[in-house]
């Protein structure tokens, strides 16, 4: 007879089998087999979870989770086209974008439009890596020195960490990327660069966001003191799924990219939102990251749940939310070109999954998405690893490393990927105060000093972790690790039965900010915003204003 457990059903009977289980010192201890049985390569990428306090039963459990939740339909639908995004009723097609399969889930004029996009994106870019403007006969290689990228969220964050992570030579152009409403990195930048070195490339899905729009003001604005009008749009670019606004503007309409309406930002780096890391990577590179993510596609769509990589990280995503109850999860690369990278994932996890209503409108009955936090390790281990050895949250890690460095300091890489694994290590083993106060003795220090400071030395442990191993920086495989993400975002949504691709909840504070402003502004020392809790702080803020 087939199983019919719900959701509900097995998250509790993971509670009670996870309340008596061994911590992970034992678990690391008494199983020699428990790397191989824990841990699952695709490619170039390494996925351990074997710093978890899952055993075979549960990984079982949490198998059955999934396929009682629904995650095979809920990936065949996105792969077939399907109304994935049932409260904007919208296919999730984002894939496309790398595998430029647009035919197989798009009409023939939609997928048209796809193709052009693209290849309009290609050409741009190649001209672009080598510092030529496409537009004017007489620009010659390194002729543009700045790209100035304008956009916010999605439309800025992949972007930027594919331009950390793949920097260039000269002669192509620098990347500069602005998005905060703040205008004072834009005008410490413009400070710098001139007009005729620059190309400006404006990123915004229905270019109404209010932050793109006050900086392109003052970019065309910055323009016009120097060059013509017909100089000023030989360097003006849009990518947007609103092209006549774009055209509005002022964008040529041949310098126009469109992106697609059902793209969500935060999953829009593969399409033209990633021109600027193609111009900097140059767009055989970026083709190549495409690959790598159309790979992991192929993996995610049609490897088995027990051996599927962004399932299975998925499924350990939520053994930490809805089984031990952590509220917070972080994210340590151990590698700098990956700086980035716990900012991108912030804005994928958070926005995606931060939701408290499920798919038909109901109050959600299982805690969501956790908060995401990181840094790049060594540099965390000064900052952050003190709360996570001994404060009294648990938070569950993420280590990302590369085996193979791009440099030739053999030494540096060896200390830098030891201090990962030594941490990884120190969080689950931990160390109890007959260990400190033998280490204490054994270095000589007076009875009385160990009695007062071994308690303060002692590490817990059982913190869990996961390990994600690139075989090498290549944009094949951070394309691949970048889709891993995204796909076990998916996998948590369906477990949580939400929807991961709509993000309501960051409207509110911008309708808010728009009868805010005037009010700023305006010096009769009336306040008539309507919203409560606000008189008194605009009183004092343009008081402040005015005595400047």
């Amino acid at each position: 007879m087939k199983n019919t457990r719900t959701t509900h059903e097995l998250l509790e009977m993971l509670r009670k089998s996870n309340k008596n289980a061994p911590s992970l010192s034992q678990r690391l201890a008494d199983d020699a087999r428990r790397f191989e049985q824990f841990s699952r390569h695709s490619g170039g990428l390494l996925f351990d979870f074997s710093r978890s306090r899952i055993d075979e039963a549960a990984l079982d459990g949490l198998l059955e989770l999934a396929e009682t939740a629904g995650v095979t339909a809920a990936r065949e639908q996105m792969f077939a086209g399907g109304i994935l995004n049932n409260t904007e009723h919208r296919p999730v097609l984002h894939h496309a974008w790398r595998s430029r399969d647009f035919g197989s889930v798009l009409d023939d004029a939609e997928a048209g439009r796809c193709s052009a996009a693209l290849q309009r994106m290609t050409a741009l870019a190649a001209d672009l890596h080598r510092g030529i403007l496409p537009a004017d006969p007489e620009s010659g290689p390194g002729r543009i020195k700045h790209i100035v990228h304008v956009g916010i969220g999605g439309s800025l964050l992949g972007p930027r960490l594919l331009c950390e992570a793949y920097p260039a030579d000269a002669p192509t152009p620098e990347v500069h990327f602005i998005s905060s409403v703040d205008a004072l990195e834009r005008e410490r930048l413009l400070a710098r660069i001139k007009p005729q070195e620059t190309v400006i490339v404006l990123v915004s899905k229905s270019f109404t966001t209010s932050e793109v729009l006050a900086h392109a003001r003052r970019l065309r604005s910055w323009q016009s003191g120097v060059l013509s009008e017909t100089q000023q749009t030989q360097r003006l670019f849009a990518v947007t799924a609103a092209a006549d606004k774009a055209i509005a503007f002022g964008v040529p309409q041949e310098q126009v990219m469109d992106m697609g309406e059902w793209t969500g930002g935060r999953f829009s780096l593969w399409s033209p939102v990633g021109l600027t890391a193609a111009i900097r990577m140059g767009p055989d590179a970026f083709d190549r990251l495409c690959a790598g993510g159309a790979a992991m596609d192929t993996h995610f769509r049609d490897t088995p749940l027990q051996d599927n990589l962004p399932v299975l990280h998925g499924l350990v995503s939520v053994w930490h939310r809805n089984v031990c109850g952590y509220a917070c999860r972080g994210v340590i690369p151990y590698d700098a070109r990956l700086k980035s990278f716990p900012g991108w994932l912030q804005q994928l996890q958070m926005e995606s999954n931060g939701k408290s209503v499920d798919r038909e409108g109901q109050p959600v009955t299982l805690a969501t998405s956790p908060v995401v936090l990181g840094e790049c390790g060594t540099d965390a281990q000064h900052a952050l690893f003190q709360a996570f050895h001994q404060g009294t949250e648990i938070v569950p890690l993420d280590f990302i490393g590369v085996v193979r460095a791009d440099h030739d300091d053999a030494d540096a890489q060896t200390e830098l990927l030891s201090h990962l694994l030594a941490q990884a290590s120190a969080l689950a083993l931990g160390r109890d105060e007959n260990e400190v106060r033998d280490r204490m003795l054994a270095q000589g220090q007076p009875s009385g000093q160990i009695d007062t400071l071994a308690v303060h030395r002692v590490m817990p442990g059982n913190r869990p972790s996961n390990i994600l191993l690139l075989d090498a920086l290549t944009p094949e495989a951070l394309g691949a690790l970048l889709v891993l993400y995204e796909h076990s975002i998916l996998v948590e949504s369906v477990i949580w039965n939400i929807n991961a691709f709509d993000q309501w909840g960051v409207e509110l504070g911008k309708e808010m900010a728009t009868s805010i402003a005037p009010e700023l502004a305006d010096d009769s020392g009336r306040t008539h915003s309507g919203i409560s809790g606000l008189d008194g702080l605009i009183r004092h803020i343009r008081e402040r204003a005015a005595s400047s």
